[in-house]
């Protein structure tokens, strides 16, 4: 039982026992084994009630290729990027989990030595074709490798301590002011992670930590693990005005990927997240004017305007947490922040770590106010949303936008670009479902607002939009 859809563009993804099984566990880890042929994998698991046995299966592929398994345990993605990256006899890396999908769901995100993941443009099609079509027997395999449990949080609690500049216990005090935090993990793997590698360190430096909906549970009793998507965040909106709380931290299933909540209960989206802290990181760059930030897509004039003040370079890249990373390798890309909440940083081999970024986001907020943040970002740099759409023929509309703002400048990179005068829209065709995705943002929320209902009028001409 294997449905070829669940090779995604950026991950293995889909619902267990419906799209894959055991079996087809086993025999992705045969194939991981045949095509890059490591000598040493490091494995982490989600909460999910069905990571074990797909841990039990994978490992047990591998080991009969001879593989030697570091059992990493429960753990958040971040964990095994940081194994890739750091640990130096670890080939590639492998985190069962479906990130913030259903719990019915369950997957894989493969990473090779250095943190570099895989998706179908750069190795996971390999993957695929070999699951799905076979394999040729392993051979030469003397003896079976073996598994051993490791425990990294340790090293994992050095290694973004140092990342955030904080381990000089002398200045700490003046770097990260103690606040009242609230922090929902969306009963994923995200309240354990914390507690592991942060929660003494900031409960010993004065931080009072309110914790909701902590205990990791694959069925997400409360609300999906999903803080791109608002509504995800309402009871820890309401929360951080009942506690009188300085900051919301909202985490995502898989704990890569991170939110905010501002003191009166608003939302700081990731396209203003990556703004203010790309002006963050270049304000504390030795040398600010010969960085790159590498940024997303959909949205970037105030990013874009952030890198210009400090007159740096920025270089786009396409859409997908694997993409980014490639192209922050190539640039040599001192951060980037993607809208959807992976924030990654070249220190740490240009992987992301929600850890970390609690961390500089506290440095951030003992300089400034997120309230004023977020007002003068909300003010400046208007945004509509994502919108999906459900279209016949992708392209015919992609032309007809084209011929429409053709008095535009239009620029085709992962979809149309079209820049209007004081506004910008992203249209592209999404790479994990099957819609187009549409992002207007403009220097007036009253131009935002007409440019936007004339793109949806346009598409809608070919289709209905998905809610």
């Amino acid at each position: 039982m294997i449905n070829p859809n669940i090779f995604k563009a950026y991950d293995i993804r889909g619902r267990w026992g419906q799209d894959w099984d055991e079996d087809s566990a086993y025999l992705i880890g045969k194939a991981i084994g045949f095509h890059f042929k490591p000598k040493f994998v490091a494995i982490g698991k989600d909460m999910r009630n069905s990571s074990n046995i797909i841990f039990q299966k994978l490992a047990q592929s591998l080991i009969e290729q001879g593989i030697n398994i570091y059992d990493l345990g429960l753990c958040g993605t971040e964990l095994t990027y940081f194994a890739s990256s750091f640990v130096p006899e670890v080939d590639l890396a492998i985190m069962v989990t479906a990130s913030h999908n259903p719990g019915e769901d369950n997957g894989m995100k493969i990473t090779l030595k250095g943190s570099v993941s895989i998706g179908l443009d750069s190795g996971l099609d390999k993957i695929r074709d070999l699951v799905i079509n076979g394999m040729d027997e392993i051979s030469n395999v003397t003896e079976n490798g073996e598994i051993t449990n490791v425990n990294l949080w340790g090293q994992y609690h050095k290694h973004v301590i140092h990342l955030a500049g904080l381990t000089d216990v002398k200045n700490v005090k003046s770097k990260i002011k103690p606040i009242k935090l609230v922090i929902d993990a969306g009963n994923g793997i995200g309240g354990y992670v914390f507690d592991q590698v942060i929660n003494d360190y900031l409960q010993n430096n004065n931080f009072e930590i309110v914790k909701m909906y902590w205990g990791p549970d694959g069925t997400f009793p409360n609300h999906l693990a999903d803080p791109l998507k608002e509504e995800n965040v309402e009871d820890l909106k309401k929360r951080v005005i009942e506690e009188n709380a300085d900051l919301g931290i909202a985490l995502d299933g898989d704990s890569d990927r991170v939110f905010f909540i501002d003191r009166k209960g608003r939302y700081l989206h990731g396209y203003y997240f990556a703004a203010m802290m790309t002006d963050y990181v270049l304000n504390n760059a030795v040398f600010a004017n010969y960085e790159t930030i590498v940024h997303d897509p959909r949205y970037y004039l105030a990013t874009v305007n952030a890198v210009k003040n400090h007159h740096a370079k920025h270089v786009m890249s396409k859409v997908g947490h694997t993409l980014i990373k490639a192209e922050m390798r190539k640039q040599n890309s001192i951060f980037s922040a993607e809208c959807s909440g992976h924030i990654f940083y070249r220190e740490n081999n240009f992987a992301e770590s929600s850890i970390l970024t609690i961390l500089m986001m506290l440095k951030f907020v003992t300089k400034k106010d997120l309230v004023k943040i977020i007002d003068h970002y909300s003010d400046k740099f208007p945004l509509s949303g994502e919108f999906n759409f459900v279209v016949d023929g992708v392209d015919e509309v992609l032309d007809v936008v084209k011929g429409k703002y053709g008095h535009c400048e239009i620029k085709e990179f992962d979809g149309v670009e079209v820049l209007g005068d004081g506004w910008r829209a992203s249209i592209r065709n999404s790479n994990t479902q099957p819609v187009l995705r549409l992002n207007v943002e403009a220097s007036s929320r009253d131009l935002m607002n007409v440019k936007f209902e004339e793109m949806k009028s346009l598409i809608l001409q070919y289709g209905e939009l998905k809610l």
